[in-house]
């Protein structure tokens, strides 16, 4: 066998060269090879690959993929091109949100606590965790929570700031009777040993664990030994409870984050007081705030969020049961203490003008007129007017005389 020189394998080279050149469907070959794909012809490369991923790698790929293109698209001078590679923006059409019959809210306490976050915040000391286990246990029983039916089903407390003996006591206060397996606890050390902070990875292992127990209600107490890092800082918060949000919500789980408000604020909105970042106040679906009232008994616990109607409901602590019992809407229970005032000085001084009646109570004589035109027309006051004078007096009708203040608990709403 002859040996082939260098010199003869340049020269084959060269003839295979010059042949290629002068083929035009080997030259077609090397620019459809060469050439950069199109968007369509790159989506379908891209949906291949994707095709071969595991489920949840496969949407963790594809949101990914799209935020950096997003990201990319939104740049000062971006290749316009990229755009194309981004999935057509969807809407939905307000005729097709009329027409179309949604399920009713799966509530876990009616009107007050639906499928999602719920931040319930208060002060220190001032009963939180009381209520908290309130819930839980009107979960646990499907009864009653201010007046109102409860959904039963299996309950989750990360109770971070307690220990098992702590908990052993208020749960006999409250009189719990509980079969194994349907309220769970979770406390601080192994909460940090098997869960972790829920802005440093803990939140995905805490949702596989309520995915795998099939909780209906979950407390986290306090949202402050549940994280790490800077409540300020809305990335952060944003990381902690959005991925738990959109759970709570896909899954019909109510989430109820314990958060402490500020001490010194003088608003009694829940919104002013989920401590810290305008993202906790953002993501949460409701809000729960727990109010006590300087110099008066009792607290008031204020209710809103997306799905609830804002309500204010007036509160009693009840130191038998170690339970708070609602009294009703705080203003009408306020209006209805008002009257009672009313009912009491009439008792007192018996036949009286207004501006003696509104100085005896303590009010306001424009306030203390509507409320005494409310009593004539319930015909608990008659109403006397002296033709002469023009004066108008009030008094007690004769079947009232007597009044006292044990007539004024008929007029209570219970919860």
């Amino acid at each position: 066998m002859t040996k082939t020189t260098l010199k003869e394998l340049t020269e084959k080279a060269k003839v295979a060269s010059k042949h290629e050149e002068s083929n035009p469907a080997a030259e077609k070959r090397t620019t459809k090879k060469d050439r950069k794909p199109n968007s369509d012809e790159m989506k379908q490369g891209l949906d291949i690959y994707l095709r071969g991923l595991p489920p949840e790698l496969r949407t963790r790929f594809e949101r990914f993929n799209q935020l950096v293109i997003t990201e990319a698209v939104n740049a000062d001078q971006a290749d316009p091109t990229l755009d194309n590679l981004l999935p057509e923006i969807k809407t939905i059409d307000a005729a097709t949100i009329l027409k179309t019959e949604y399920p009713p809210i799966d509530w876990t306490v009616q009107d007050y606590l639906a499928p999602g976050l719920t931040f319930l915040v208060g002060k220190p000391k001032v009963g939180k965790s009381w209520l908290a286990l309130q819930l839980a246990l009107s979960v646990l029983t499907g009864g009653k929570m201010f007046d109102k039916d409860v959904k039963a089903g299996r309950v989750l407390i990360l109770a971070l700031e307690d220990n098992a003996r702590r908990l052993n006591d208020r749960m006999k206060m409250q009189g719990w009777h509980v079969k194994p397996g349907s309220v769970d606890f979770m406390m601080a050390d192994d909460f940090r040993d098997q869960i972790k902070a829920l802005n440093a990875g803990g939140g995905k292992r805490l949702l596989n664990f309520i995915e795998k127990k099939k909780y209906r209600l979950v407390i986290v107490d306090t949202f402050s030994r549940a994280i790490q890092g800077d409540q300020l800082d809305p990335g952060q918060m944003t990381e902690s409870v959005g991925p738990l949000q959109q759970h709570a919500l896909s899954k019909g789980v109510a989430l109820v984050i314990v958060d402490h408000m500020p001490k010194n604020s003088p608003s009694q909105s829940p919104i002013d007081h989920v401590y810290g970042s305008v993202a906790k106040a953002g993501i949460t679906d409701a809000l729960w705030g727990l109010y006590k009232e300087q110099g008066k008994a009792g607290a008031k616990i204020a209710v809103t969020g997306r799905d609830v109607a804002e309500t204010e409901l007036k509160l009693m602590f009840d130191t038998r049961g170690f339970y708070w019992h609602c009294e009703g809407n705080a203003l009408d229970v306020e209006m209805t203490m008002q009257r009672k005032k009313i009912l009491d000085v009439l008792n007192d001084i018996g036949k009286a003008q207004l501006k003696d009646i509104a100085k005896a109570a303590g009010q306001h004589e424009s306030h203390c007129h509507t409320r005494l035109q409310d009593l004539v027309n319930a015909g608990k006051v008659r109403r006397i007017a002296n033709a002469q004078t023009s004066n108008i007096f009030y008094e007690l009708p004769s079947e009232l005389q007597g009044y006292s203040t044990s007539h004024a608990s008929d007029e209570h709403k219970k919860c």
